[in-house]
């Protein structure tokens, strides 16, 4: 059996990264699970539920992700909810924060505020560079233009500044 998928178009949202260092050059690094984006090549959503498989028909297959009722997939969300997972100084952070625009396709569920897609790659990045020196900003915004998308720095003080620069240039 085949399933079609949610939505004819990909849909798009929004989300946040961490700049992690993955041998000399910055990669996209998920937030929560510490997963690297593969680069120019889609990553595919797995479940990482853990389930006793009691009953043979109990086990969630790799490519089945996401599930209706597990919170497994990639997500994306509105820009408000991509505002509440940043910290309220950037200069408190420990890593380097990236926001961006993301396509999700395949199978994508809605959420209360967001979606959740077996499929996902950047569309366009972000990077707020206010307490970064030049030179690591320049390096960053360099190393981050291997995804083929579109890099822009943001140089915004305070995060409710750079999520509104990233809306009236998102617009």
């Amino acid at each position: 059996m085949s399933v079609a998928p949610d939505y004819v178009e990909p849909v798009l949202g929004w989300r946040a990264w961490d700049a992690a260092d993955v041998g000399l050059r910055a990669r996209l690094s998920s937030v929560v699970y510490k997963t690297t984006w593969p680069v120019r090549w889609p990553l595919v959503a797995e479940c990482r539920r853990r389930s006793i498989p009691l009953w043979p028909f109990n086990r969630h297959a790799h490519d089945d992700a996401p599930h209706q009722g597990c919170t497994c997939g990639i997500h994306a969300a509105t820009m408000t909810t991509v505002r509440s997972y940043l910290p309220n100084r950037f200069s408190t952070a420990d890593a380097v924060t990236v926001i961006g625009r993301v396509r999700l396709w395949g199978v994508v569920h809605e959420c209360e505020r967001g979606w959740r897609g077996s499929y996902a790659y950047p569309e366009c990045l972000y990077l707020p560079i206010v307490e970064l020196d030049s030179k690591r900003a320049q390096r960053l915004v360099d190393d981050l233009r291997i995804y083929g998308v579109p890099v822009r720095a943001i140089d915004a003080p305070t995060p409710d500044e750079v999520i509104d620069e990233i809306r009236t240039l998102a617009a």
